[in-house]
């Protein structure tokens, strides 16, 4: 045992030692109290220690409030983590490495999922912005058509205003390869509608 445990025990071993003195202590006030009220001394005796209660329990529980159970119990998983890690270092290697990637697994797709799902959208007053489905319930929805956009400006008060992107696929020709890129068509409002 190196010496930080020694001075450990034997702090602990004084703590429990003053404890004892402390309860024998305050039985032998009480039994003198009880002498002093007319009780014969073997009763005075009895009398105390059934009023100071169960010497035992309380010992134990102080020794429980002392111990700081929790950080010895995280001591003694600790060494004995290690010593497992000793004796079978290939399966110690291959249990950190599933921790260190399942941590690693979980913390992308939450930086993903935060980043597009639970952030707001990096525009003012992000949260007034709605995003208009067309079709029969969810198997069948799509986004809006021009037309049906053009309508709901029309008829539609529930809105301060509405606009539009449509994207496609299209190709861009040249010398070489051509090259497929994404095609949005906007509103004449949808840039005035995201900064609002």
């Amino acid at each position: 045992m190196h010496a930080g445990g020694e001075l450990t025990m034997k702090r602990r071993k004084r703590m429990l030692e003053d404890l004892e003195q402390d309860i024998r202590e305050h039985v032998d006030r009480e039994t003198q109290d009880n002498i002093g009220r007319g009780m014969r001394p073997e009763e005075a005796r009895y009398a105390a220690l059934r009023k100071f209660g169960n010497v035992r329990r309380i010992q134990e529980d102080t020794r429980e409030v002392w111990r700081f159970v929790w950080f010895e119990q995280l001591l003694q998983d600790v060494r004995h983590g290690f010593r497992l890690i000793r004796r079978g270092p290939f399966f110690a290697l291959a249990a950190i490495l599933t921790l260190a990637l399942g941590i690693g697994a979980n913390t992308a797709i939450f930086t993903v999922v935060h980043a597009v799902l639970l952030q707001p959208l990096p525009y003012p007053n992000s949260g007034r912005l709605a995003i208009i489905w067309s079709g029969l319930g969810d198997e069948h929805r799509a986004p809006a058509s021009e037309y049906e956009l053009v309508q709901l400006r029309e008829r539609s008060h529930l809105f301060d205003q509405i606009g539009g992107i449509w994207v496609r696929n299209s190709i861009v020709p040249g010398e070489g390869t051509p090259e497929q890129v994404k095609l949005g068509q906007v509103t004449d409002n949808f840039l005035t509608l995201l900064c609002r």
